[in-house]
This record gives C-alpha cells, sequence and structure tokens, in this order.
C-alpha cells in the first residue's frame, strides 16, 4: 500500500522545521513515548487482571471444594494452608490418596449444585 509522501508528512509531524536536530529528538521521544504505551496496554494491564482474579479464586477456596489443578488433576480440598501457600488435595476417597500442591496450581473450583440452587432461591 503506497501512501502519498505528504501523509506521512502529517502523520508524523513531519515539515521543514522538523528535520532540524531539535525537531528529530522530539520525534524520537514521541515515538518511544506511543512504544512505551502500546506495551503497558498489551502487557501490564492483561497480567493484573489475572493476578486480581488468581487472588479471588485463592481466597474463596475452602475444605470439600471440588477443584481442578492445572495439571488436569481433579480433586477435594482436604486442608488448605494459605498461609504457607498449599493445599492438600483428596484424589481417591478409595484409597485415601492425598497430593500437595502450591495453592497457585488450583486452576479451577467446581460449584456445588446446592450453591447453586440456594442461589436460584434467593432470586
Amino acid at each position: 500500500m503506497n501512501l502519498p509522501l505528504s501523509f506521512w508528512s502529517v502523520l508524523f509531524a513531519q515539515d521543514a522545521a522538523a528535520n532540524s536536530t531539535g525537531g528529530q529528538v522530539f520525534q524520537f521521544m514521541l515515538m518511544m513515548f506511543m512504544v512505551l504505551v502500546a506495551m503497558y496496554f498489551l502487557f501490564v494491564l492483561p497480567k493484573q487482571s489475572q493476578t486480581k482474579q488468581a487472588q479471588k479464586l485463592i481466597n474463596s477456596l475452602k475444605k470439600n471444594d471440588k477443584v481442578m489443578m492445572s495439571c488436569g488433576m481433579i480433586g477435594t480440598i482436604y486442608s488448605i494452608d494459605k498461609d504457607g501457600g498449599e493445599v492438600i488435595i483428596k484424589v481417591d476417597d478409595s484409597n485415601n490418596t492425598k497430593i500437595k500442591f502450591s495453592l497457585g496450581a488450583v486452576y479451577f473450583v467446581f460449584k456445588d449444585e446446592k450453591e447453586k440452587d440456594n442461589k436460584d432461591k434467593q432470586k
């Protein structure tokens, strides 16, 4: 796509005065500022949102919640140590098998049918 030279001149505010050294420095600083703003919106804001969601998930965990871990394993929370950052998941009732995970490994919490019924009754 070939655009006329005047378009690029207007876009980057280049005129006869902008070709001086001071104009080039200003143009460079403006472009760097625009790149930094774009990087902030592309990388920093989404990460902050993910961090808030993860913290909200961790704070909502309680004993006997059915959860899925980031590795795909599904089990029930047997005990939780939020200060230590650990959770023990019971994965097999017949053998009483328990596995210790980091709290950050909790990927999803399954909602109980009882909780859904209570929410429906409240509405």
